[in-house]
């Protein structure tokens, strides 16, 4: 069996391995309180400014323990590292610094550097105490993620209800539109001579205006008043003139205004 670090002894398998990285004087109280139920590894707390390298293999660490008493102490990168790559799965570490110390917080160095469940305690003010654990998983371990569930659920969730949902079958009383249109609806409508010969010739009967105007060109007459309509919308534009009205294809005019209708 290996020799216990830190002092004499033989360490076995049931102790706790204990890494303290602290002042000498330290040493005496760490060693009271685990007294033989553990193996102490000691390394000066001077050492933390230089590159780390801490006698053990990876992973044999129960507890860690570092203790930096100096105001502002210089700390080589490689110190939370190598407690790290030392400490087994779920081990923990206590790091017992000087309060209101400038730099980064210790709980927020000890998160970058890799382990979690990180918390701060003040101390009693000249002394403040940072504790976390080493992940109880592997740097870089992957977990597939299995989607299948998700897929499922997305499948069985019920369709959403539709806003509009209109069926013949509803027992709505809906009505046939050809029931809307009579017999004289669906007759087609008589053109008059009036539309059919452009403004030539007016019809028998003709109530737009054009016989009187025919009349009035063969005496070399002009008429005095415009042409009056049977329906009296024809200033309005063709969306309002009958079929028959003389001024369909004309622009819009005021009411009374005299319109001129070419019969070329």
């Amino acid at each position: 069996p290996p020799s216990r670090p830190g002092g004499g002894g033989i360490l076995t398998s049931s102790m706790v391995l204990f890494v303290a990285i602290c002042p000498p004087a330290v040493h005496p109280r760490l060693a009271s309180v685990f007294g033989d139920a553990a193996g102490l590894s000691f390394t000066p707390h001077t050492a933390v400014s230089q590159p780390l390298a801490l006698p053990l293999q990876d992973e044999t660490a129960d507890r860690a323990y570092l203790e930096l008493p100096d105001e502002n102490p210089k700390i080589d990168p490689s110190v939370i590292p190598e407690l790290l790559r030392v400490l087994k799965k779920s081990g923990s570490l206590c790091v017992r610094h000087r309060a209101g110390g400038a730099g980064t917080p210790w709980a927020d160095r000890l998160v970058y550097g890799g382990f979690v469940d990180t918390v701060q305690r003040e101390g009693d003010g000249v002394m403040a105490e940072a504790e976390a654990k080493k992940p109880n998983w592997d740097a870089g371990a992957a977990v597939p993620i299995s989607l299948k569930k998700k897929k499922a659920a997305q499948q069985a969730a019920p369709a959403a209800p539709k806003v509009w949902n209109v069926s013949a079958d509803d027992g709505d009383d809906l009505m046939d539109e050809d029931t809307l249109l009579g017999e004289e609806d669906l007759k087609p409508k008589e053109v008059s001579a009036c539309v059919e010969s452009g403004g030539k010739k007016a019809c028998k009967n003709c109530s737009c205006g054009l016989a009187e105007k025919l009349e009035a060109d063969a005496n070399g007459e002009v008429s005095a008043a415009a042409p009056t309509s049977a329906c009296g919308s024809c200033y309005l534009g063709d969306a309002f003139r009958c079929a028959t009205c003389p001024y369909r294809g004309t622009a819009p005019f005021k009411p009374g205004e005299r319109v001129v209708i070419s019969t070329d």
